[in-house]
C-alpha cells in the first residue's frame, strides 16, 4: 500500500474542504503539503535544468517556480531560478524605439537621444555632461533643454538633485524613464517660463535653438549663480547646416550675451573657457582653453554680487 499517496489524497481533500469553508490560507497550506507528499521535487528541479538546456530559460522558469511554490526552502530550485535571471537579457526601454525621439526629421535630429544615428555625436554630447560631474557634485542642478534626459541621468550620479526642462512634449509612448531620480518637466519654454531656484544650470547645445536666447539666459541667471553653456561654432554647425539652429553667434557674441544677461543681477562674472574639437584627434574630449576656431565652445560662468 502506497501510504504517501494516501496521505497526499487526504491532504488534497482537506484542502478542498478548507477552500469550501472559506479558509483560503489553510487551503493553500494543505494543497502545498499534498503536492509535497506526492511530487518528487528533486526530479522536478532536474526537469527544469534539462528543460533550460533543451528549450531555453523561458520554458524552464515555470518549472523552478512550481518547485518553489510547493516548497520555498528548495535551495537548488532557488539557485537555478536566480541563474536564469542573471542570464536574461536586459529589457530595452520601449520609449527608445520611437521614430520621433530626435524630432520630425530622422536625418537631422533636433535633439540628441540614446541610439541616435552617429555614435560620435552621442559621445560628444555625453562627454559634456560627464565633464560637469565634479562641478555639480552635491548641488541642486537645472538641466536646460534636457531632451530625453540622458544628460540629466548622468548629472544625477553626483548631484544632490537634478531637474530637467524642455519645450518638447513627448507622446505617452515615448516619455523617457530613467532610474536616477531626475525630474523632467516637458512643455517648458526656456524663453518665457520661470525656473526654480538652484545652484547650477547647464545648457548644452540649446542656446543656438532658442528664438529669444537673451531672455532665456536672463531667466537662467534668475535661478542660479553658475551657468555652464556649450555652443557650436557656426562655421561648422550653423543654420546653413542645421535648420533648427537660429543663433549663429561667434565666441565673442556668446560671451557678451552671457555677460549681458547676468549684468542686471550680479556685480561680477568670471568666465572659464573650454573647447571640444573633432579635428585635433582628441576624440571630442573637453580641453581647457579659449579657441574661437574650435568646433564647440564650453563656458563655465560663475557670478557673484
Amino acid at each position: 500500500m502506497d501510504t504517501t499517496r494516501i496521505a497526499g489524497a487526504d491532504l488534497h481533500r482537506a484542502a478542498i474542504d478548507h477552500l469550501q469553508r472559506g479558509d483560503a490560507a489553510a487551503a493553500v497550506a494543505a494543497a502545498r503539503a499534498a503536492a509535497a507528499a506526492t511530487v518528487d521535487l528533486e526530479l522536478l528541479n532536474d526537469l527544469g535544468v534539462i528543460t533550460a538546456e533543451a528549450a531555453g530559460p523561458d520554458a524552464a522558469r515555470p518549472i523552478f517556480e512550481a518547485v518553489l511554490a510547493i516548497d520555498g526552502a528548495q535551495a537548488d530550485a532557488r539557485e537555478n531560478l536566480a541563474a536564469l535571471d542573471a542570464q536574461a537579457p536586459a529589457v530595452r526601454a520601449s520609449w527608445r524605439d520611437s521614430a520621433t525621439l530626435g524630432g520630425p526629421d530622422p536625418l537631422m535630429p533636433e535633439r540628441a537621444f540614446p541610439g541616435m544615428p552617429g555614435a560620435g555625436v552621442m559621445r560628444e554630447h555625453a562627454l559634456r555632461y560627464a565633464f560637469c560631474l565634479d562641478l555639480v557634485a552635491g548641488r541642486d542642478v537645472l538641466d536646460l533643454g534636457c531632451g530625453t534626459g540622458y544628460g540629466s541621468e548622468i548629472l544625477s550620479w553626483t548631484a544632490a538633485r537634478v531637474r530637467g526642462f524642455d519645450l518638447w512634449t513627448p507622446e505617452s509612448h515615448e516619455r523617457p524613464r530613467w532610474p536616477g531620480g531626475a525630474r523632467l518637466t516637458y512643455g517648458h519654454d526656456l524663453c518665457a517660463d520661470p525656473l526654480p531656484a538652484g545652484d547650477v544650470a547647464v545648457a548644452f547645445e540649446v542656446v543656438e535653438h532658442l528664438a529669444d536666447a537673451p531672455r532665456a539666459l536672463r531667466l537662467a541667471w534668475g535661478a542660479v549663480d553658475v551657468l555652464v553653456v556649450s555652443f557650436p561654432n557656426p562655421v561648422f554647425h550653423g543654420s546653413h547646416h542645421n535648420p533648427y539652429h537660429v543663433n549663429d553667434w561667434t565666441l565673442d557674441e556668446v560671451e557678451s550675451r552671457i555677460a549681458e544677461a547676468a549684468s542686471g543681477r550680479f556685480g561680477t562674472l568670471e568666465l572659464t573657457h573650454f573647447r571640444q574639437d573633432h579635428r585635433d584627434g582628441s576624440g571630442g574630449m573637453i580641453l581647457p582653453g579659449r579657441d574661437p576656431e574650435a568646433s564647440y565652445w564650453i563656458i563655465v560662468a560663475a557670478a557673484s554680487r
